[in-house]
């Protein structure tokens, strides 16, 4: 009896020390000093791994700001190899998104391959939903990273983000003066993922590899109808929002040049075939934050009750 307990003793020793050994892993996460970045760093650090927290400039006041949540600081620069082979030395897994640059091609080819010099065991890049292969927008540089990394066999997991409950943070006064302006009818599908819960998803990439990779997934918090997406302003804020729908040739031209491929999409493809999916996902991870809990927990709440400022 006594044999038995010390061997159960000993195992569950083992299995703990497993535990803490995988979670020790170092993850180099480039774009550190971004809002996904961050979001990142956050979910990571609270799964236990350790961070290397890249970036262009480690002496910068952004880089100042997530100093103490980061393990290690690391220089380094997608547009620079050198660099990156230098940030992916000891490091097990890598996570990378880029925003809209006109090298995006080819610094998201230089990490991938410097991931496959570095011999890393799981890159996690996000993307955009509307640049899934095959959706419309192959030509795009985000579709070209991704299949960039998947024909290269460094094992990956593409995440797609849908659009930003942050982009609305400062358009409170505009919204409620103006309403809600878009050129989709209110019938279609309009889903929402806030930031922290890409930072979540990375965080699931990397501690059950065997279920997300190889795949590139669009991953949404919240699917909802235009209707319901102007009703649930209206509810949250207590005033009567305005849905203005534009013809969208006008409706592009309220937006930069750069964008208008992106909303044109959006009208003319949309995320109707993906639904039942993005629906499915909110179901399997029921804690994602919705938007009308974004909207009363980011200041919205009853601001239609109040004279406008």
């Amino acid at each position: 009896m006594k044999r038995f307990a010390f061997c159960l003793v000993l195992s569950v020793l083992a299995q703990a020390a497993l535990v803490q050994s995988v979670a020790a892993e170092m993850v180099l996460i480039g774009g550190a000093t971004g809002r996904q970045g961050n979001a990142v760093i956050d979910e990571l650090t609270g799964r236990g791994y350790q961070t290397r927290c890249m970036t262009r400039k480690p002496d910068g006041k952004k880089a100042a700001r997530i100093t103490d949540k980061c393990t290690e600081l690391a220089q380094g620069d997608y547009g620079d190899q050198a660099s990156l082979d230098a940030a992916m030395t000891g490091v097990t897994k890598v996570f990378f998104y880029s925003g809209f640059s006109m090298k995006e091609l080819e610094e998201g080819r230089n990490v991938v391959d410097a991931a496959l010099k570095a011999d890393i065991n799981h890159v996690v890049y996000t993307s955009g939903a509307a640049s899934a292969p095959g959706k419309g927008l192959d030509d795009s540089a985000k579709t070209q990273v991704e299949l960039y990394l998947a024909a290269s066999g460094v094992p990956y997991t593409v995440l797609r983000p849908v659009a930003f409950m942050e982009n609305f943070d400062r358009q409170k006064k505009l919204i409620l003066k103006k309403g809600i302006t878009d050129s989709r009818a209110g019938d279609r599908i309009v889903p929402f993922i806030s930031i922290p819960d890409i930072g979540f998803f990375v965080g699931e990439a990397f501690d059950h590899p065997a279920a997300w990779q190889d795949k590139g997934v669009d991953i949404a918090a919240d699917v909802m109808t235009v209707d319901d997406y102007v009703a649930t302003f209206s509810r949250v804020t207590g005033a009567d929002i305005q849905y203005n729908r534009l013809p969208l040739d006008e409706y592009l031209k309220t937006f930069p040049k750069p964008l208008h491929r992106l909303f044109r999409w959006y009208e003319e493809t949309g995320y109707e075939n993906e639904a039942t999916n993005l629906r499915t996902l909110l179901v399997r991870y029921p804690n994602l934050t919705g938007l009308e809990a974004y909207l009363r927990r980011t200041g919205w709440e009853n601001i239609g009750l109040e004279p406008l400022q």
